[in-house]
C-alpha cells in the first residue's frame, strides 16, 4: 500500500509537472528529496534501534517538507506521499499507539501546508498559490480518515492472526482431546480384559487346589482301605463315609468356582453393551452428546462383527470430534434386508472434499474384510454421515 500510495504521488507529479516552464534544479530538487522520503520511509517500517528510527523520522519528515515546498499541488501530489508516511508509521507502532501517533501528525502535516507562503518567494516554482480554507480542511480529513483506516485495518489483521492462532490451538486440543478419548476408551476395553483373564486365572487356580486336595485325600483314604483289606468292617464304613464327605465338598466346591466362572464370561461386555461403554465414556471426557438406537438389533453377532462394529463407531466419534467439532452424535442400529445398518450422524462442519484418511480407509477395509460397504457423506441436514452396510444372512446360516 505504500508504494502504490508513492506510485501515484510520483505519477500526479510526472502528469502535473512535464512543462519547459520549471527550471531543471526544480525538477533535480524533486527528484534527490522525493528518493530520499521514499527511502528513508521505507527504512523507518524496517527499523528496530530507537535512534535509527527517530533519525529516519526526521530525515523523512524534513524531505517531503523540502518537495512539497516547490510544488503547488495540495490535493494530488502532497496528500498520497504525506498518506504514504502515514501507513507507514501506522506499520511501525501497534494498535492504538499507531491511531495515537499518525492523527496528530495529520494535523501537523495540514498546518505545514502553510510553510510555502511563511518562508517567502519560491525561487524554484514562482506560481505560487498559497492553499485555500477549504482545501486545508479536506486535506486534514482525507489523511485523518487514511489514519484512521490503515490503523484500524491493522488491529483487524492483528485480530485475525490472534483467531487463527487460537483456532491452530483449539484444533491441537481437540486432536489430543480426541486421541486421549480413543486411549481412554482402548485401555477401559484392555483393562476389562485383563482384570477378566485374572480373574479367570484365580478361579482355574481355586479349581486346581479344590481337586488337588480333595482328590488326595480320597486317595489316601481308598489307600488305608486297601492296606487293611478291608478286616475291620466298621473301620471300613468310616473310611468311605469319609470319603463320601469330602467328594461332597469337593464336588460343591468345584461347582461354586465353575458358576463363577461361567457368569465372569458373561459379564464381559461385547457387541452393544461394548458400544454403550464407550459412548458413555466419549461423553464423560469430551461432553459431546452420543445419542444411540439399537432397533430390532440383538445383543451380539459374534466377535467378529461385534468388533468390527465397535471400531468403526470409535472410529467415527473421533472423527465427529476431531475434524467436525459436533456437539451432538446420532447413531442408529437397525437390520434391514439381511444387512446390518449403522448410521451415524454429526451436528459438525461437514467437508468439502471428502478424502480418506487413515481412519476411514481402516474403517473400510475392516468392513470389505466381510463383504460390507460404508459410504462417507456430507448428510443434507449439515454435519458428516456415514452408512454402514453389513450382510448377516451367511453367518446367521453358520
Amino acid at each position: 500500500m505504500i508504494l502504490v500510495f508513492f506510485l501515484t504521488s510520483f505519477t500526479f507529479f510526472v502528469t502535473g509537472y512535464h512543462s519547459a516552464y520549471y527550471p531543471k534544479d526544480f525538477y533535480l530538487t524533486f527528484y534527490i528529496f522525493y528518493g530520499c522520503t521514499i527511502l528513508s520511509t521505507i527504512l523507518l517500517i524496517f527499523s528496530t534501534n530507537f535512534v535509527s528510527s527517530l533519525i529516519l523520522f526526521f530525515l523523512a519528515v524534513s524531505s517531503m517538507i523540502l518537495v512539497d515546498y516547490s510544488l503547488t499541488d495540495y490535493l494530488t501530489i502532497r496528500i498520497w506521499m504525506y498518506g504514504a508516511f502515514l501507513v507507514a508509521l501506522s506499520e511501525r507502532f501497534k494498535w492504538p499507539w499507531n491511531l495515537i501517533v499518525t492523527v496528530p501528525l495529520a494535523i501537523v502535516f495540514t498546518l505545514l501546508q502553510g510553510i510555502s507562503a511563511f518562508l517567502g518567494e519560491n525561487l524554484l516554482n514562482s506560481q505560487f498559490a498559497s492553499i485555500r480554507a477549504d482545501e486545508q480542511f479536506l486535506f486534514a480529513v482525507i489523511l485523518c480518515l487514511c489514519c484512521i483506516f490503515t490503523s484500524t485495518l491493522k488491529m483487524l489483521c492483528v485480530e485475525i492472526d490472534k483467531a487463527d492462532r487460537q483456532i491452530g490451538h483449539l484444533h491441537g486440543n481437540i486432536t489430543k482431546l480426541s486421541e486421549f478419548n480413543q486411549s481412554l476408551q482402548s485401555y477401559a476395553r484392555t483393562a476389562d480384559e485383563v482384570a477378566t483373564k485374572k480373574e479367570r486365572y484365580r478361579i482355574s487356580r481355586e479349581i486346581h487346589d479344590i481337586s488337588g486336595y480333595i482328590f488326595t485325600n480320597i486317595i489316601a483314604l481308598m489307600d488305608s482301605t486297601i492296606i487293611t483289606g478291608c478286616q475291620n468292617p466298621e473301620k471300613t464304613g468310616e473310611t468311605c463315609l469319609t470319603a463320601r464327605i469330602q467328594a461332597q465338598e469337593g464336588l460343591q466346591e468345584t461347582r461354586k468356582a465353575l458358576r463363577a466362572l461361567r457368569t465372569l464370561g458373561g459379564e464381559r461386555e461385547k457387541g452393544l453393551r461394548a458400544i454403550y461403554k464407550i459412548k458413555g465414556i466419549f461423553e464423560e471426557t469430551t461432553g459431546v452428546a452420543v445419542n444411540i438406537e439399537s432397533g430390532n438389533m440383538p445383543l451380539s453377532f459374534g466377535e467378529e462383527i461385534d468388533l468390527i462394529l465397535y471400531r468403526t463407531v470409535q472410529e467415527a466419534l473421533t472423527n465427529a470430534l476431531r475434524h467436525g467439532h459436533a456437539t451432538k452424535v446420532c447413531i442408529d442400529f437397525r437390520i434391514e434386508d439381511s444387512l446390518i445398518c449403522m448410521y451415524v450422524l454429526d451436528n459438525g462442519s461437514g467437508t468439502k472434499d471428502i478424502t480418506k484418511g487413515i481412519g476411514l480407509a481402516g474403517m473400510e477395509e475392516r468392513i470389505n474384510q466381510i463383504n460390507g460397504q460404508i459410504e462417507a457423506t456430507n448428510a443434507l441436514e449439515g454435519g458428516f454421515k456415514l452408512t454402514v452396510r453389513i450382510p448377516i444372512s451367511d453367518r446367521r446360516n453358520a
